[in-house]
C-alpha cells in the first residue's frame, strides 16, 4: 500500500469510528436537546420531568386557525375594557394587556399573544381599565352616546346580567366571525348563559379570570399524614369524594387546640370555607338556583326536592362549628381581611381542606408545607360528574358593546385572540405557571384536569332573580336554614324578574 492509499484508510476508518460515536451518543441521550422553552436540556427530560418524547405525544394537536378576513387596521387601537375588582390585586385581570416582556410567564404570554394580533391586523391591542362599580354605567354611556372607540369587554358575571336585558351588548350571531362552537370559547358558558339561543357573552382561552374564579378545595399534605387519612386522589379518581366523606375526615382533625372550650381562628378544623361557598357545594352536588327549560329559557330551580335535600345536607355540614369554620361570618366581624386569615390558618396547619377559587391557590406558593388540589366533592357516589362553579363576583365573560365602530373587525380580533390564547396563553397559565410553580405533585395536575373540564355557570346565581342567588350564599353569614320560607317569600319576585328578563331578551334585534 503506497502512501496515498494509507492516508485515504486512515481518513476512512476515522469516519467509521466517528460515525459510530455519534450514533452510541444519540442512543444513549447524550447529545443536547433544547426542551419546549428553549433552553439547553442535557438530560433528555423537559423541566416537568416527563421523558420529552412523552411529553409531545400529551400535547393536543394543534387545531387550524379560524377562517378569518384579512382586515388592516391601519395602526388604530383595538380597545377592549375590563375592570378592577375591590381593588383587590388577587382579582385583577392580567390577560387583556402586557406593555412589555418581564419574565413573568402569563405578562409574557399575554405580550406575544398581542404582538401576534398587533402585527397580522395593524393595530395595538389596548386595555381600558375602569373600577368594578363603574364599568356597567361605562358601557350603557358608550351605547347611548354613540361612541364607537370602545371595541370589546370583558365583564364580570355580576354586572353582565345587569347588561344583558338593556340591549347594550351585540347577540353573537351579528358577530359574523366569531364562531363559539370551537374549543376555544368555553362551551358551558354559551350553554349555560345563552337566554332564547341568544348569546351576549362567553367566556373564552382570551381571559383567565374565569379559571382564577372556578372553585376547588385545597388540602394540606401535613394533617393528612398526621391524622393517617386516606388517598385523597385515589377517591376523586374512583368516583367515591363525595359530601359524606368530607365531612368524615373533617371530624378526624377539628381539635380545639388551645383547649379553653372555644372554637374559633386558634383552633384546628376539617374545613375553612365562605359565603359563596353554599352555591359552590350545591352545584358540585348537581343542583343550581337557576336552569334553563326545553326552549332555552331560565327556570327556578331551588325549590326543587333534590335541591332542598342538597341544602339540608349542606346546613348540617358547614353549620358545624366544631368541624367548619366560616372564615367570613368570623373575620368579617373582627375587621380582619378574611382571605388573609384564611390563607394564615391554612398555612399553620390548622385547617384539612379549604375552599378556594383558584386566585387563592397562588396565596400558598410560599407555605412551607405541601397542599394538594381537589375538585369540589359530589353530593354521593351515584353522581356522574365533579362540577365547578365559576364565580359570578369575580368570573368574566367576553361582549362586544352596541357602539362598536365595526362588529365584523371585533369578531375577528376576537376570534384571533382567542384562537392564539389557546397555544399560547392557556398553557402558560395552566401547565408552566399551575402545574410547576403551585401544584406540587403530578396528582395535583390531574385533579386540574377534572376541576376545569367541567366548570359551569349558574344563571340563577348570575342573574339573581328575586335576590334568591344571593339570599343562598348570605344566609350563611347567620347559619338561617329557612330556604323554603325564604323561597316562598321571594318566588313570585323571582318568576316576575325572570318573565321581563326573557321579555327584553325576545324583543331586541
Amino acid at each position: 500500500m503506497n502512501k496515498r492509499s494509507k492516508i485515504i484508510s486512515m481518513i476512512l476508518a476515522g469516519i467509521m469510528i466517528l460515525t459510530l460515536l455519534l450514533s452510541c451518543a444519540n442512543d444513549s441521550g447524550d447529545i443536547l436537546s433544547d426542551d419546549k422553552n428553549g433552553n439547553a436540556n442535557d438530560s433528555g427530560v423537559d423541566n416537568t420531568g416527563n421523558n420529552q418524547s412523552e411529553a409531545e405525544n400529551k400535547q393536543e394537536a394543534k387545531l387550524p386557525p379560524p377562517e378569518l378576513p384579512e382586515i388592516d387596521l391601519q395602526g388604530a387601537d383595538f380597545v377592549i375594557m375590563s375592570s378592577e375588582a375591590w381593588g383587590l390585586p388577587l382579582w385583577e385581570q392580567r390577560d387583556i394587556y402586557a406593555a412589555e416582556e418581564t419574565g413573568d410567564t402569563v405578562n409574557d404570554a399575554v405580550y406575544k399573544r398581542n404582538s401576534i394580533i398587533d402585527e397580522r391586523y395593524n393595530c395595538t391591542i389596548v386595555e381600558q381599565k375602569v373600577k368594578l362599580e363603574d364599568i356597567t354605567s361605562k358601557i350603557k354611556r358608550f351605547v347611548s352616546a354613540g361612541d364607537s372607540s370602545l371595541d370589546a369587554a370583558t365583564i364580570r358575571l355580576k354586572q353582565f346580567s345587569e347588561l344583558v336585558p338593556t340591549n347594550n351588548l351585540v347577540e353573537f350571531k351579528r358577530l359574523t366571525y366569531i364562531d363559539t362552537s370551537k374549543q376555544w370559547w368555553d362551551q358551558n358558558s354559551v350553554n349555560d348563559l345563552s337566554i332564547a339561543g341568544k348569546i351576549f357573552g362567553v367566556a373564552s382561552d382570551m381571559t383567565l379570570m374565569d379559571k382564577q374564579s372556578t372553585c376547588a378545595l385545597a388540602y394540606g399534605k401535613k394533617m393528612q399524614v398526621d391524622f393517617a387519612i386516606e388517598n385523597l386522589y385515589q377517591l376523586v379518581d374512583e368516583g367515591k369524594w363525595t359530601l359524606d366523606k368530607l365531612l368524615e375526615l373533617a371530624k378526624l382533625v377539628s381539635v380545639d387546640v388551645d383547649g379553653n372550650g372555644i372554637m374559633d381562628d386558634k383552633d384546628a378544623y376539617g374545613l375553612l370555607y365562605g359565603r359563596d361557598s353554599m352555591t359552590s357545594f350545591l352545584s358540585g352536588s348537581g343542583e343550581f338556583v337557576g336552569g334553563k327549560d326545553a326552549n332555552d329559557l331560565p327556570i327556578l330551580t331551588l325549590n326543587t326536592p333534590k335541591a332542598l335535600e342538597v341544602l339540608d345536607k349542606l346546613y348540617d355540614i358547614l353549620y358545624d362549628e366544631r368541624y367548619c369554620f366560616h372564615v367570613m361570618k368570623f373575620f368579617d366581624a373582627q375587621g380582619t381581611n378574611y382571605t388573609d386569615g384564611m390563607s394564615v390558618m391554612f398555612q399553620d396547619n390548622r385547617a384539612l381542606f379549604m375552599w378556594v377559587r383558584m386566585a387563592d391557590i397562588e396565596s400558598l406558593r410560599s407555605m412551607s408545607t405541601d397542599f394538594g388540589i381537589l375538585p369540589i366533592p359530589k353530593y354521593d357516589e351515584k353522581q356522574e360528574k365533579y362540577i365547578q362553579t365559576v364565580n359570578p363576583w369575580v368570573g368574566v365573560v367576553t361582549s362586544v358593546p352596541q357602539s362598536a365602530a365595526s362588529f365584523e373587525n371585533s369578531s375577528v380580533i376576537l376570534e384571533a385572540m382567542a384562537y392564539e390564547s389557546k397555544y399560547i396563553l392557556q398553557p402558560a397559565y395552566y401547565d408552566v405557571m399551575l402545574n410547576t410553580k403551585i401544584a406540587r405533585d403530578e396528582e395535583s395536575s390531574k385533579m386540574l384536569d377534572i376541576i376545569f373540564a367541567n366548570r359551569r355557570y349558574d344563571i340563577g346565581d348570575v342573574f339573581d332573580f328575586g335576590g334568591l342567588g344571593n339570599d343562598v350564599i348570605f344566609m350563611t353569614m347567620t347559619f338561617d336554614r329557612n330556604i323554603v320560607s325564604t323561597y316562598e317569600k321571594k318566588e313570585a319576585k323571582a318568576l316576575l324578574a325572570i318573565e321581563k328578563l326573557i321579555e327584553n331578551i325576545q324583543a331586541l334585534d
